[in-house]
């Protein structure tokens, strides 16, 4: 079978040199178009008026093998050709790039040179970067599936990081998936749905809209090969969170409380 042309393959000209088994990403440059878009969803995508706007540190593309690719190139052809969608001129699979927070309990991302995958079965992130999403993993961390058995992505970076969590307390730095998430057409629900395990008849994926049972958006695929990791989103930890990990540790070790 042909190669794809696909940017973020192993196998594209511009990717040459920084792919391997247990290496897959690629750093960008402040100056890269693909930093600037990654930058602006990230910014206008913190919603949460009483979290802290955190400073970018780095982004990252995420290098795949074609072999992991080319199913998702399938199930979005399989989408584009749908009935509901076949007059769709522009994005005709409704591809759309959106967050994901997980568990990371090693320092990959933190520099230039941490580009390496760890194999700590805890790890979710490298997991899901060396291969990608499994629907089965689904209600493992979270027992709560607002809309069934999925896999949860959203538009909403505050939310996302809301799920990001640093086994490793000595990282300074927080990371966030950016994923391409193929959306179809989308069943859209304000009101919780938990017993899903695919869509509607006709549609691809269901999206929550705020004003019922959400605060914020998020967008539900029930197939793996919907979602594939893109870029990694490094950025800096919450100051007050780190003032609040520092504050219980000393009430820890001391067994006294501390004055506010």
């Amino acid at each position: 079978m042909s190669t794809i042309i696909d940017e973020f393959s192993s196998e594209h000209p511009d990717n040459k040199g920084y792919y391997g088994k247990t290496r897959r990403l690629r750093m960008l440059s402040s100056g890269d178009e693909h930093f600037s878009t990654i930058e602006e969803l990230f910014y206008n995508g913190w919603k949460h008026p009483k979290k802290q706007k955190q400073k970018i540190h780095a982004i990252f593309k995420i290098l795949s093998p074609d072999s992991s690719l080319k199913p998702y190139h399938r199930y979005r052809a399989m989408v584009t050709s749908s009935p509901t969608l076949r007059n769709r001129t522009k994005n005709s699979a409704n591809e759309q790039f959106l967050f994901h927070g997980t568990n990371r309990f090693c320092r990959l991302a933190e520099d230039a040179s941490r580009v390496r995958l760890c194999s700590l079965s805890k790890c979710h992130l490298c997991s899901i970067i060396r291969n990608s999403f499994d629907v089965q993993r689904c209600g493992k961390k979270h027992k709560f599936r607002r809309f069934g058995t999925g896999i949860y992505t959203t538009a909403c970076s505050s939310k996302a990081d809301d799920y990001v969590l640093n086994g490793d307390e000595s990282s300074k730095f927080r990371v966030l998936l950016v994923n391409r998430v193929v959306v179809g057409k989308p069943h859209k629900r304000r009101q919780n749905a938990t017993g899903l395990t695919e869509p509607p008849c006709g549609h691809h994926a269901v999206v929550g809209e705020p004003g019922v049972d959400l605060n914020y958006e998020e967008t539900v695929v029930y197939h793996n090969n919907a979602i594939r990791p893109a870029f990694l989103i490094v950025y800096k930890e919450d100051t007050q969170k780190v003032k609040a990990k520092l504050k219980s540790l000393i009430i820890t070790l001391f067994k006294t409380p501390l004055a506010s």
